[in-house]
């Protein structure tokens, strides 16, 4: 727990500063409107599209995190005064605010509970961690898809899980964005509650019991759900509790939104967001439209190569954009392929795909409503209804004009309706669903304002007793790694290695030798029960293709898959 840490220390600085100097270059005469936890959002975005270039020539690993530390530090020494007047800020800040300083103590403890757990995403298992290990040990490889056709589902949290797996240093890897990133979301939560109380902080204490729910067994893991919910949630929800922050924050709402699309394709509407917010400060269209092309270039275009490099594809697994023929390009029925499982998956699991598809909608949707949960029905039924709460929102409210709010709600409306007719597993999409859920509460917002004195000593008891479920919530995952709390010190400077997960399961192999160029020969590892988990071996794949071929004179120069014809 202590490296964890440390980790987190290292690693939120970074996100800080370049968070910081992202602003300050772009837009450094509204510096001031922007908080410690716009910083680390937007500085987590900025290293993401810094690492996406930088895997385009190099690994990236351990090496990178120190550069990016050299930096850090030389940003800061320069602006000394700067700094440490911003961080005495925070500090005072802390030491004034007693009751949310002990809060922020109590969540940091909930959530390393959480961090050191070994990860019980499946799909971690079974490509994250192989994709993390790739880009630790190999520049970006053509044709990586080829081996294993999730390799080309291309999410930039992999390359943010490498530059910051720390492995160099410790020799066992650490997953910590999604962690980290939940930390700071959780703390924001807490003092947003503090601070905005009424029936604001009744919607956000929902929230985060709510979220914490669905995403707690994912914070441990390299999955790809977690982190672009978060950053939707924070999006949306500022949007919806602070008036005028879309003009004063802009740069905030492009720089997260975009990068989004490069985390998670299913929650594509939120870039609307961006093009909203440029608009609504420039007013004018050129200017906009020039302002949308230069940010698009900075966060997409190494994303676009990187997609380009893995598959052939500019956007994996969409085909509608054809535009190379590498020689390492996916097959097309490979990508009709894993179309149909993220389709169908979403709609029933477990379920061969090309059954699911051909399955009339009363049918399929029939099954997908009673496999969700109850408390998600629930959800469903009140984001079905969002419109008739934003009429009946701009009835009562009419007179403050807020756009802005409702603008919020329909991208969730949109980004619930695309979810829906693409894939609608709610794990990927939760975000903008719960936020539908719980908008009715602002109906009541005048009502509830009216009586804060009572409220408001409710919402903090409620507020204990919340963070009392999800604490016990952690300490059950806790326990189910190191038996009990009372077994600690076993682990206070290291937690579990997740490679100790193997000898668990005791996944047996198979070897399977593809050739260079110069007739070197590199094992390809499969599991004998083909589509089983195989992070523990590398490379692997979960189903071999024997027209696999090296493309060169080793791994790093890609996969191409030769087609034979038998007599």
């Amino acid at each position: 727990m202590y490296t964890t840490l440390i980790c987190f220390l290292f690693t939120s600085y970074i996100f800080f500063i370049f968070g910081n100097k992202t602003i300050y270059i772009f837009n450094k005469k509204e510096l001031i409107n922007y908080s410690f936890f716009d910083f680390y959002f937007i500085g987590l975005c900025t290293v993401g599209c810094l690492f996406n270039f930088w895997s385009l020539f190099l690994p990236t690993n351990f090496i990178v995190t120190v550069i990016l530390l050299f930096v850090s530090l030389i940003v800061t020494i320069k602006n000394k005064k700067y700094y440490s007047s911003i961080f005495k800020s925070y500090l005072d800040y802390l030491i004034k605010n007693k009751s949310i300083s002990f809060l922020f103590l109590l969540v940091t403890i909930i959530v390393l509970l959480f961090a050191v757990i070994l990860p019980r995403n499946y799909d971690s298992y079974l490509y994250h961690i192989n994709a993390i290990q790739w880009i630790e040990k190999f520049r970006v490889v053509p044709g990586l898809a080829n081996l294993h056709n999730r390799f080309g589902l291309n999410s930039s949290l992999f390359v943010l899980c490498a530059g910051f797996s720390f492995s160099e240093l410790y020799n066992q890897t650490f997953f910590i964005i999604n962690s980290l990133t939940y930390l700071f979301f959780f703390y924001w939560l807490i003092k947003e509650i503090f601070i905005r109380k009424g029936a604001a902080g009744f919607f956000l204490l929902l929230f985060l019991y709510f979220f914490t729910q669905q995403y707690g067994s994912d914070i441990s893991s390299p999955g790809t759900d977690l982190l672009p919910n978060v950053l939707v949630s924070y999006i949306l929800i500022n949007l919806l509790t602070e008036k005028d922050v879309l003009f004063k924050k802009y740069l905030m709402f492009i720089i997260i939104t975009l990068f989004c699309l490069t985390l998670k394709l299913t929650i594509f509407p939120i870039v609307t967001i961006g093009l909203i917010a440029i608009h609504h400060k420039f007013k004018n269209v050129i200017i906009s439209i020039k302002q949308l092309s230069f940010f698009c270039v900075i966060i997409l275009t190494p994303w676009f190569i990187r997609n380009i490099i893995l598959t052939g594809y500019i956007i994996y697994p969409f085909e509608g954009i054809d535009l190379f023929h590498f020689d390492w390009q996916v097959s097309h029925e490979s990508l009709i392929d894993i179309n149909k499982w993220i389709c169908s998956w979403g709609r029933v699991p477990f379920k061969d795909c090309n059954i699911v598809l051909q399955m009339p909608f009363k049918i399929w949707f029939r099954i997908w409503w009673q496999n969700a949960l109850f408390k998600n029905q629930i959800f469903y039924i009140l984001s079905l209804f969002s419109p008739l709460f934003i009429i009946v929102y701009y009835l009562i409210y009419k007179k403050e004009n807020n756009n802005i709010f409702y603008f919020s709600i329909v991208v969730g409306i949109l980004g619930v309706l695309f979810w829906f007719f693409t894939s609608p597993d709610i794990r990927f999409c939760f975000a903008f669903v719960l936020i539908l859920a719980l908008f009715p509460i602002f109906i009541f917002e005048n009502i509830i304002d009216r009586i804060k004195i009572f409220f408001n000593p409710l919402l903090i008891i409620s507020l204990f007793y919340i963070l009392f479920l999800i604490s016990q919530d952690s300490y059950k995952l806790f326990c189910e790694d190191y038996h009990s709390i009372k077994k600690i010190s076993k682990y206070i400077y290291l937690p579990n290695d997740i490679y100790f997960v193997k000898f668990k399961r005791n996944v047996k192999f198979n070897s399977h030798l593809i050739y260079s160029k110069n007739n070197v020969k590199y094992e390809i590892y499969e599991p004998e029960i083909i589509r089983t988990q195989c992070y523990d071996k590398f490379p692997c794949t979960w189903l071999f293709n024997y027209n696999l071929k090296l493309r060169g004179k080793d791994l790093q120069e890609g996969f191409k898959i030769e087609l034979f014809l038998y007599d």
